[in-house]
């Protein structure tokens, strides 16, 4: 099946009257815009046929967003199925049907004011997070492996152009995490692993974060530095977090291996899954990772 017919089959699950199904956007998952004949409108998330995260990661997923609905979280609910089901599975692909949020995504128009609150409501996420679960869900991935996505290890296929710098690079920075979990900040909790300038919509003042599904099992200083390393103006980030809670801090050799550490997995992520724009993922990802191990 075509996505478009896998997207209108997984449909048939829910009780819609479905007056329309078109192509919203593709990036890892495919997403169409959803009309219902009473003028509802929902967003279906096609999942890739590339399977990454831990499995159930969709079911753990819809658990915590409909929490976070439920709490007053500006996030997307996700619509159960007619059996109750908040994931349908169509064709060995994973699908989510989710309310429709009407804006643009923050990389449209990235000011300072709204980074600032994107930066309070991560913090409010791990506030939520560190008292939803007490121990890690079957569906996430814990944050303890600097390759976490399950892909295989790719990174030997830079070696002509970087030498030994990426594969010696996940050695060290497998230390710095290695460190962080032997000497633990605090109890480790569900973070959202994706806050990045697509996985917020804003309208006018209104911010809404979507997209958990790279949730993890982990630390706050992973999940900031996850953020920062995505987003402008760091400082305003910085600064709406902590009008919530105190900033997840840690030393800058710590910082450093975790930021190494993410520039790896998406980098290996990229060349394992035969990502497009390829060849400026690798120079965005792998050199900010060689100057580390050069300093």
């Amino acid at each position: 099946m075509t996505d478009a017919e896998l997207a209108r089959a997984a449909l048939r699950e829910y009780d819609l009257d479905v007056a329309g199904c078109d192509f919203a956007a593709q990036a890892f998952n495919t997403v169409y815009r959803v009309d219902a004949a009473d003028g509802a409108r929902y967003a279906l998330r096609v999942g890739s046929e590339l399977r990454i995260h831990a499995d159930g990661c969709e079911e753990v997923e819809a658990a915590w967003v409909n929490t976070l609905h439920a709490a007053g979280f500006p996030v997307a609910r996700v619509v159960p199925a007619r059996n109750g089901a908040a994931v349908v599975d169509c064709d060995a692909r994973r699908c989510l049907l989710f309310e429709w949020i009407p804006g643009r995504p923050l990389r449209d128009d990235p000011t300072v004011e709204l980074v600032h609150a994107v930066g309070a409501l991560t913090a409010r996420v791990h506030e939520h997070g560190a008292a939803y679960l007490r121990e890690r869900p079957d569906g996430a991935l814990t944050g303890d492996r600097v390759l976490s996505f399950r892909v295989p290890n790719r990174l030997d296929d830079l070696r002509a152009r970087f030498g030994a710098a990426l594969t010696d690079a996940v050695e060290r920075a497998q230390a710095g995490l290695d460190a962080l979990w032997r000497d633990p900040p605090h109890a480790p909790h569900l973070l959202h692993g994706d806050v990045n300038l697509g996985n917020v919509l804003t309208e006018s003042e209104r911010i809404t974060l979507i997209d958990f599904q790279d949730l993890f099992w982990g630390f706050e200083a992973q999940d900031v530095v996850i953020a920062t390393l995505a987003l402008p103006h760091r400082d305003a980030f910085r600064a709406g977090y902590e009008t919530v809670r105190p900033w997840p801090d840690a030393d800058p050799a710590t910082v450093a291996a975790l930021e190494a550490a993410r520039h790896l997995n998406i980098l290996n992520f990229g060349l394992a899954g035969s990502r497009p724009k390829l060849d400026e993922v690798v120079p965005r990802h792998a050199e900010p990772v060689v100057a580390w191990m050069r300093a």
